[in-house]
């Protein structure tokens, strides 16, 4: 997302947008009080993350009924987003992408992909995650095989940097080239 947005797309990362409904949408707020109980909601009235992960992401069917109440608020968040950007490129990193609606607003699905150590590690090192609060939430994605199967550009991210940074300059490329050959049509 980052090397996207040096180059002048819109990224959003829906991931920010969700922590924004959840410490500001006071329906949605009360929503998830009445399907989860008091016990995920904050003192002063927001919703308490970490508490709602370690119900949702240990059971599926809970994680399917927050994504209910909070999916069409965040989507629209999203579309309002892109509406009120000039941006030739937008960029949507959402990790239920696929799973939702928001897939149909791209020309163009990218999917990064690495292996299930190196995804666990990272959620251990990067975020700070207890072994299997990190492996519930990978659980939770969905297989990457799934993903990958839709995707029209796969990045690899198991390797160094500058590999990751080669594969989205050529994915790039060929997206700029796509959006000049439009503009002729």
């Amino acid at each position: 997302m980052r090397m996207a947005a040096d180059r002048g797309a819109l990224t959003i990362d829906a991931d920010k947008v969700v922590h924004e409904v959840l410490n500001g949408d006071s329906a949605v707020q009360e929503a998830i009080v009445e399907a989860f109980g008091s016990r995920v909601r904050l003192a002063d009235g927001r919703i308490d993350r970490a508490a709602l992960g370690n119900v949702v992401f240990n059971d599926a069917q809970e994680l399917v009924q927050l994504e209910q109440i909070v999916h069409p608020r965040v989507s629209l968040q999203i579309i309002s987003l892109i509406q009120q950007s000039a941006a030739k490129v937008v960029m949507i990193e959402a990790i239920k992408l696929l799973e939702g609606s928001l897939w149909k607003l791209c020309q163009e699905i990218w999917v990064t992909n690495c292996s299930y150590e190196c995804q666990l590690q990272r959620l251990q090192v990067c975020r700070g995650m207890e072994k299997t609060v990190a492996e519930a939430r990978i659980k939770a994605q969905g297989p990457a095989e799934d993903k990958i199967a839709r995707a029209d550009v796969v990045i690899t991210t198991d390797g160094l940097m500058r590999d990751t940074e080669r594969q989205f300059s050529d994915a790039w490329s060929r997206l700029q080239d796509q959006q000049i050959e439009a503009l002729g049509d």
